[in-house]
């Protein structure tokens, strides 16, 4: 019988083959354990001064290894693919803010969003020309001067309609009292002006003495002493009275939020440094920073001069007779370019 050799033949080509595809595989599942993202770490801060339907909010990612970003805001807006992003939404409510990072990690955020204030332009209240003090049955004139003024309605105080829609009105008070008297122009009534009149009674006619009577000329001594004594007494307290009367009408009236925007106008040149200093006792007060440092009011008004202010509080000392302001602290910061500074 005759042997058989068996030969074995060992092809090159598919073990080359077999070890491209080995190290294929080994390179992609490294590859993959590598880029896996520890999600623990994976999230982002929210930089802004204020949440308000005006203002940009920026979002910046916090974890240094993403490659990839996935923005979505929640308000319909298409999503964003850089790390650091700025949105401005444009209705107030509650967002759920979303970033997903390398496909892989998710985070969130909820942020409220509010409807910016409306700031007063202390430029668009119109002015009331007025005496301070009238009669009852007495008929007084009220006039603006407003050049900005095109329709005019106004109230006297006594009803609860618009008495008069010209540019002046006169009436005739038929009660005494305090009056408040508002006017609306151009129909903004976010700017409407208020001011006070002070209606004193009708003056009262003195009865005629009768003079057919004849009395003892001592007796009419003694009677005109006794009756002068209650009119003098009656007339000093009417002056003291018209005196406390005035003092009230004249009492200057601002609020820490009035003065907040008069700031602001101020900074945005609508109004001068004059409208402002009106409520001032006198023209220099001291202004003082949070720290307690202090300041001319010059040098107050040049640092919110064509700057962004954040104001958090402003404590006012008045005089209690007037009511004027005889000095201020301002929390704030002003932000002019790219940084905010503190005052």
């Amino acid at each position: 019988m005759e042997n058989k050799r068996i030969k074995t033949h060992f092809d090159r080509n598919v073990f080359i083959t077999f070890l491209v595809f080995f190290l294929i595989g080994f390179t992609l599942l490294s590859f993959k354990i590598n880029s896996t993202v520890d999600c623990a770490d994976v999230g982002f801060e929210v930089i802004s001064n204020a949440y308000s339907t005006e203002d940009l909010i920026e979002f910046k990612s916090t974890d240094t290894s993403g490659v990839e970003w996935r923005w979505e805001f929640d308000d319909n807006s298409p999503p964003e693919y850089r790390s650091d992003v700025v949105h401005q939404f444009t209705e107030p409510g509650k967002y759920t803010v979303s970033l997903r990072m390398n496909d892989q990690c998710l985070a969130t955020k909820d942020i409220a969003i509010v409807k910016r204030k409306k700031l007063i332009d202390p430029g668009l209240i119109p002015n009331i020309i007025l005496p301070k003090f009238v009669r009852v049955g007495d008929e007084v004139e009220f006039v603006n001067d407003s050049k900005f003024a095109k329709s005019w309605q106004w109230s006297f105080g006594e009803t609860t309609g618009i008495d008069g829609n010209g540019k002046k009105e006169k009436y005739t008070y038929k009660q005494p009292g305090e009056k408040t008297i508002l006017l609306v122009v151009n129909e903004d009534r976010r700017h409407e002006a208020k001011q006070r009149i002070t209606v004193l009674p009708a003056i009262r006619e003195r009865k005629k003495r009768n003079t057919t009577r004849r009395t003892d000329p001592i007796e009419n001594v003694l009677r005109q002493r006794i009756i002068d004594k209650p009119i003098a007494e009656t007339e000093n307290e009417e002056k003291e009275q018209k005196k406390k009367e005035e003092e009230k009408i004249n009492r200057i009236e601002v609020s820490e939020d009035e003065l907040h925007q008069f700031f602001v106008s101020y900074s945005n040149r609508r109004i001068d440094d004059t409208a402002i200093r009106n409520y001032f006792c006198y023209s220099n007060i001291p202004v003082f920073n949070k720290t307690g440092d202090r300041f001319s009011v010059s040098q107050f008004f040049n640092e919110i001069r064509d700057v962004k202010l954040e104001l958090n509080g402003i404590k006012m000392v008045r005089d209690k007779k007037t009511g004027c302001i005889k000095s201020m602290t301002v929390d704030m910061r002003t932000k002019k370019g790219l940084f905010w500074k503190k005052f």
